[in-house]
């Protein structure tokens, strides 16, 4: 049912680089196994990860200029109406929920997830991240209970300035929508256009297949399912964990929670080890209430960076932008073998 199709095209040219003998250089086109849409392996080995001077944004000044810092946080932030959110913002261990005084949606709040201002991966606590998706969640709760609640939930995540986020204090999105957003609308679709077809949940079956095969496998935490995607999402890859049994908000648990953070941790080690260090993430969840099992809930890592870090010029062009076509400089198989050597391994917390 599950079918991994790709296709390889040539390039012939004369490399000045080789004193202008002939080469041929391959770009494959790979269409993504649910939603049919294509993605380009190309440039490899032409991009590698940008690291930024973290030292250089963790100053007094930078602190006095941010609003999510401990001295700004409550004089210059907003509250909830005591309607939607008696106590104003909502707090769990360093975190602190609060509107986004730029929304997105009807419901767009911000998880503010540490005191800190500048917190890079290796300080990204076991603690730090519970808290702060613990607190999307119960905010999320909170929005569902009410007679008019969106059916779509969304936590994203941009980490770091390449991945678009406009501040370096770590700052989670948290979205009750009814409006999808394109990508999310499409996967939703396609899982219940699979599911009518077959009978059976794509993404228990890309698990199953994944595990299989073995090329995208990374491995398992807990009960999330560690792969590297077929058509990647990002030019420096894109990871994933899905969850096969977890649907909905109310279905993630504390012990899916914990599997989900230790995942999420031993990730990062390898992104530490690699030189990444700026991702946007994505938590989807199947809309409550729906009584069909077509959907599983599924987190996606995308790596981000500058190209280089004179200009600063964007890991984005006009094949992302115009075309709406992602393309990869390394391969998901080569990926998700240095990730295996990481994923069985628990980093300290």
């Amino acid at each position: 049912m599950l079918e991994f199709r790709k296709k390889v095209v040539s390039t012939s040219l004369l490399d000045p680089r080789e004193d202008f003998r002939h080469k041929t250089i391959e770009t494959e086109i790979r269409y993504d196994p649910l939603t049919g849409e294509t993605g380009r392996l190309a440039h490899f080995g032409m991009i590698k990860p940008q690291k930024e001077d973290f030292s250089a944004w963790d100053t007094p000044e930078s602190h006095s200029l941010c609003p999510f810092c401990p001295e700004n946080i409550e004089k210059v932030t907003p509250k909830y109406p005591s309607d939607l959110l008696p106590e104003g913002r909502l707090r769990k261990g360093q975190t602190t929920i609060l509107p986004n005084i730029s929304p997105y949606d009807q419901f767009s709040a911000l998880a503010v997830m540490s005191t800190a201002h500048v917190v890079p991966l290796e300080k990204m606590t076991t603690a730090l991240l519970k808290n702060a998706f613990g607190a999307g969640l119960e905010f999320l709760h909170r929005i569902f209970d009410l007679e008019s609640a969106p059916p779509y939930q969304l936590i994203i995540w941009n980490y770091m300035p390449p991945s678009g986020g406009g501040l370096v204090h770590p700052h989670l999105q948290i979205i009750s929508s009814s409006f999808q957003g394109n990508l999310f609308r499409k996967t939703l679709s396609k899982s219940k256009d699979y599911y009518r077809q077959f009978g059976q949940n794509f993404w228990q079956d890309l698990c199953a297949t994944e595990k299989k095969q073995g090329e995208r496998f990374a491995g398992r935490v807990g009960t999330g399912y560690w792969l590297t995607p077929f058509v990647p999402l990002g030019v420096l890859g894109e990871f994933m964990v899905v969850f096969p049994e977890i649907r909905t908000v109310f279905d993630l648990d504390d012990k899916t929670l914990d599997d989900l953070v230790e995942g999420m941790k031993r990730l990062f080690a390898y992104f530490q080890s690699v030189g990444i260090a700026s991702y946007n993430m994505g938590l989807f969840f199947a809309p409550a209430g729906e009584a069909e099992n077509y959907f599983s809930l599924h987190a996606r890592f995308i790596p981000r960076t500058f190209l280089n870090l004179e200009q600063k010029p964007p890991d984005t062009n006009a094949l992302q932008v115009v075309l709406h076509e992602p393309f990869t400089v390394i391969r998901p198989e080569t990926q998700c073998a240095e990730l295996k050597n990481f994923i069985g391994v628990s980093p300290k917390a």
